[in-house]
């Protein structure tokens, strides 16, 4: 296993959940690590452990299309190989979310559109562009514009702490819309309407608290924490009246086999150009590497459709940057999508490349942040929302985690 370099170690401690009602018996049982446990799915929260991980009481870490945990086995906070265990936590995401919109179609991932007809321009400094930074903003090759990354906390959501598999109904779909029915959860639930899984994490109001999270398919874009008390409607605008600051120089990388260790980098964080104004948000510390198909034509595509994809563009492959077709049911990453080990910016430390498909250390490492509790806010149960809002994609992935704020 890799080790990480030049480390800073840190705290190691465990809890049991607390899951009410019919979860307790068994949760009691069961010891939460708030190390990372790295994430199936595309991306999660793994400390402190959210609700949507909650299908890890039953052994359900990945649902049953994606086989047996494939993405994170043998990885633990400790290194002894006692795998990841954090349900399907990165399965709740909201999907064709594009800014400018009202609400998002649950259809479109890929389709590099201005699906509402809004004319919304992009709000941050094209400097803070994830990938296909050459192109000229604004321009037909500027194809990721209109996705959520492009004015960060503007793009609606389908649930404040996502859709479990990404769109709200039973059936499996396109985009990796996968889900596994448990006891706890189903294809199509709200993570809002998960119950509290207490943690027994406790942060001090005016201090600092640390959180860990993982990507399994990078979409680029950026992040943001939000508190909203426990007490009230798990909402967007509830999140939004708290969200919180970083501590900037705390950002590091968690690698797998390094009992919690981290390297620290220098992060990128944007307080312009974001919703709610002035808030601030993180721009994903790994580059992107391999985004998907290239280019996969809409239902009623002919070879006459402007922009039309080619049928040699359908499978994982690259070329150079063109517009999209932009059609219903099309899927295109035409831009900055690099399958032999390129990266849309240099990796800020050693083995960070971004976890494309075929990288050698796939799923090898977390995220680790530091963030600032208002010196404010009243003592109380409160919800942790995370909110990462996408730049290949029109998608945007949360979870949401039970933390208890002391005076």
């Amino acid at each position: 296993e890799r080790s990480a370099p030049a480390c800073h170690h840190r705290h190691q401690y465990a809890r049991a959940a607390r899951f009410p009602g019919r979860m307790s018996s068994l949760a009691s049982r069961l010891t939460l690590s708030l190390l990372p446990a790295l994430a199936t799915g595309h991306g999660s929260v793994i400390t402190p452990r959210s609700r949507n991980s909650v299908d890890y009481l039953v052994g359900i870490n990945t649902p049953k299309d994606w086989g047996a945990d494939w993405e994170c086995t043998n990885i633990s906070s400790n290194g002894q190989g006692q795998g990841c265990h954090n349900g399907q936590a990165a399965f709740y995401y909201s999907q064709g979310c594009f800014i400018g919109c009202k609400a998002c179609d649950h259809l479109s991932g890929r389709r590099q559109i201005d699906l509402c007809g809004s004319g919304k321009p992009r709000t941050i400094d094209p400097k803070y562009r994830t990938l296909n930074r050459n192109a000229t903003p604004g321009s037909d090759l500027d194809i990721y514009r209109h996705n959520p990354w492009a004015a960060p906390g503007t793009a609606p959501v389908a649930d404040a702490c996502g859709l479990a598999g990404g769109t709200p109904w039973p059936q499996e779909v396109s985009e990796a819309g996968d889900y596994t029915t448990t006891a706890y959860a189903h294809h199509g639930m709200n993570g809002t309407a998960l119950p509290p899984l207490q943690t027994g994490v406790a942060w001090k109001v005016g201090g600092v608290a640390e959180v860990t999270w993982q990507i399994e398919n990078h979409h680029g874009g950026g992040y943001q924490y939000r508190l909203c008390p426990a007490s009230e409607p798990l909402t967007e605008a509830c999140f939004q009246q708290m969200p919180l600051a970083f501590a900037t120089e705390q950002q590091g990388i968690v690698f797998k086999g390094t009992s919690g260790a981290w390297v620290p980098v220098r992060g990128t964080f944007v307080t312009e150009g974001t919703h709610p104004a002035g808030s601030m948000w993180a721009m994903i510390p790994l580059p992107t590497t391999a985004l998907g198909p290239r280019c996969i034509p809409g239902t009623n595509d002919t070879a006459a459709t402007p922009h039309a994809c080619e049928p040699w563009e359908k499978g994982f492959t690259e070329g150079p940057c063109k517009p999209c077709p932009g059609t219903a049911g099309s899927d295109c990453s035409r831009c900055d999508n690099a399958w032999h080990g390129q990266t849309s910016f240099p990796p800020p430390c050693d083995g960070c490349d971004g976890g494309g498909q075929f990288s050698n250390n796939y799923h090898e490492r977390a995220i680790r942040d530091v963030v600032k509790i208002p010196a404010g806010l009243k003592p109380g149960r409160y919800v942790l929302g995370w909110r990462w809002d996408c730049e290949a994609t029109a998608q945007v992935w949360s979870s949401c985690s039970d933390v208890e704020l002391v005076a």
